[in-house]
């Protein structure tokens, strides 16, 4: 259920920044790539962009620059509630000169998220910081923020917050108790503008609960529906597909134990919908800070796909599954796989029609 003045205070929210937002042209020729939650700090143990700082510039400058995609960092970029910029910008020179190659070779959009607030006052980037963006395909429209609009919490007492976690979480090494680590407060956002996108009948791309959510779905959901359609199919296939699907529902049933078993995943134990009218309205690009690797959103064309980096020296998990294709970052450790993908003109007739 919705917490009735929590969720008009958010829908409210996102419906300002909808309609305040830049619109921008999404053709077929654009290449976008959307990064969401690197929560870069100091280098110190409170950094939580530590552990796959390196990886991150080198597949911004090793795969992204040089395939000539747009960037887009969905906010909380800088953690400019722990750390103050210069310390930031001297512990990751590189990673501030890569968004440079970016602004000067594609572009660079930055919309700012309640860890990088501070963006708007300190204006310390010369390209524009955004609330939203509406980037229009055709009719349609894929609306990108950064998610925290849905409680207000992060407006009103984001100075209370900041001095909380600089002058007390940081001596304590305290870390980030964030949205993401709470399942009922993840829930409740995702809630918010899964029923705001499906409302106004847009595609919306959030971050900030660091889950990533490819059309409405987590990986688990996802997953539960496929094990869902196949045991469907089952009754009505011959022997040689009947094999097929028994050996798919075997691999589906260990990717779900792995999942279940792994403490990054936070998975809420409710859905946001009703599995038999599910409207593939939000995508979440996760985040950059995650234990084995990171998530992103890249839409090229007339696709849209979820794609997961990691690093083969602490994660083998998706190189056992040739389904997935893993792809190495040359020279490197880093693997990319992509989750799901889909075009955006059925993800789209399907808003239309369920919405």
């Amino acid at each position: 259920m919705l917490d009735l003045e929590n969720a008009t205070y958010g829908i409210a929210r996102l419906t300002r920044v909808y309609k305040e937002s830049s619109v921008f042209d999404l053709d077929g020729n654009r290449r976008l790539v959307v990064f969401s939650d690197l929560h870069m700090g100091n280098g110190g143990a409170a950094d939580d962009f530590r552990a796959n700082g390196r990886m991150f510039h080198r597949v911004l400058r090793d795969h992204y620059l040089d395939e000539s995609f747009e960037l887009i960092l969905n906010g909380d970029v800088e953690d400019l509630q722990r750390f103050r910029l210069p310390a930031i910008k001297k512990r990751w020179p590189g990673v501030f000169e890569i968004f440079d190659a970016f602004a000067a070779e594609t572009a660079l959009y930055r919309v700012f998220g309640n860890h990088d607030m501070a963006i708007l006052d300190t204006r310390h980037r010369p390209e524009p910081v955004y609330e939203g963006m509406r980037w229009r395909y055709g009719d349609n429209d894929l609306f990108i923020l950064h998610g925290h609009q849905t409680a207000p919490r992060y407006e009103k007492r984001n100075v209370w917050i900041e001095l909380l976690l600089r002058y007390v979480a940081n001596p304590l090494r305290i870390p980030n108790r964030t949205v993401s680590h709470d399942s009922r407060r993840k829930m409740k956002v995702e809630r918010q503008v899964y029923h705001f996108s499906s409302a106004m009948k847009v595609a919306t791309i959030i971050g900030h609960t660091h889950r990533p959510l490819f059309e409405s779905l987590s990986k688990l959901d996802a997953i539960k529906f496929e094990i869902e359609y196949l045991c469907r199919r089952f009754p009505e296939e011959n022997t040689r597909e009947q094999r097929e699907i028994t050996e798919r529902i075997a691999i589906l049933k260990r990717e779900l134990e792995l999942l279940r078993e792994d403490p990054e995943l936070h998975e809420p134990t409710e859905s946001l919908y009703n599995s038999n009218l599910m409207v593939p309205c939000m995508f979440n690009s996760g985040c950059v800070i995650g234990r084995r690797g990171m998530t992103c959103l890249e839409i090229e064309g007339n696709k849209i796909r979820l794609v997961y980096w990691f690093d083969a020296l602490r994660s083998q998990t998706y190189l056992q599954y040739k389904r997935y294709a893993a792809e190495q970052l040359p020279g490197t450790d880093y693997y990319k796989v992509v989750i799901k993908e889909d075009t955006l003109d059925y993800i789209f007739a399907r808003i239309r029609l369920l919405a």
